[in-house]
């Protein structure tokens, strides 16, 4: 599994992906920190993490588009499957270095909570349940993805596909509020990213919220792994 990860994550940035999305969410993540946190003198960390989050759902699609619909235009899936690894290896291989290449942006973010406690006061629960649930959620968006990608052999397919889903997933709580009602809104809600996300902004810890996001993560990984066994097969 070492080398698909060490191999994932080299062609990251030897086709400039990598540096495209860590210039984008670096550049998006400090106008916010700047214009929300620092001009404004807000020291409330939270309000930075709840505007990241909808721009994680327009950037994580540019990662996962080509994980495998490339390795399908490019006729390797192939030599993918003569290697001596697992479907599920290649999954997780996969998984793990496009999760190394968002938590490299997120990483270089922790400067900004150390920044507003140099400034003043910063709750600690707080940043630890947002970078807790921002990796997450981030998880459970590369899942979706690397599936959608395993479906196609056409990027931009993949990356409009997983674009829409994770925005549909977003807007759930919302319907849930607002058009449907009774027993089945909570239902609607409880599928929606944002519900399960909003408790991890004040440093809750919900181990609801942690199952939520775990279990469709594995789903969804498990997903890829049979669209790869029918691939495999076909």
């Amino acid at each position: 599994m070492s080398a698909i990860y060490l191999k994932e994550l080299r062609s990251y940035f030897t086709s400039m992906i990598g540096y495209i999305y860590l210039s984008v969410f670096l550049l998006i993540g400090g106008f916010i920190f700047t214009t929300g946190n620092l001009l404004s003198q807000n020291g409330d960390i939270k309000s930075w993490f709840a505007s990241i989050f909808s721009v994680l759902i327009f950037l994580v699609p540019i990662l996962t588009m080509r994980l495998f619909s490339e390795e399908r235009k490019m006729r390797t899936l192939q030599l993918l499957f003569t290697m001596p690894v697992s479907l599920g290896e290649i999954v997780f291989g996969k998984f793990l270095a496009t999760l190394t290449v968002l938590g490299m942006g997120l990483a270089v973010t922790l400067l900004y909570p150390l920044i507003l406690a140099f400034f003043g006061s910063v709750e600690a629960m707080v940043v630890v349940g947002n970078y807790l649930g921002m990796s997450l959620l981030v998880s459970t968006c590369i899942a979706i993805g690397m599936f959608i990608s395993a479906l196609t052999e056409n990027q931009i397919i993949a990356a409009v596909v997983t674009y829409s889903v994770l925005l549909g997933l977003w807007l759930l709580d919302t319907a849930g509020q607002n058009l449907i009602k009774g027993s089945l809104g909570e239902v609607v809600r409880y599928l929606s990213l944002t519900t399960h996300y909003s408790e991890f902004t004040y440093g809750i810890l919900n181990p609801a919220d942690l199952v939520y996001y775990l279990t469709l993560t594995a789903l969804f990984l498990f997903f890829s792994v049979l669209a790869l066994e029918g691939r495999k097969s076909a």
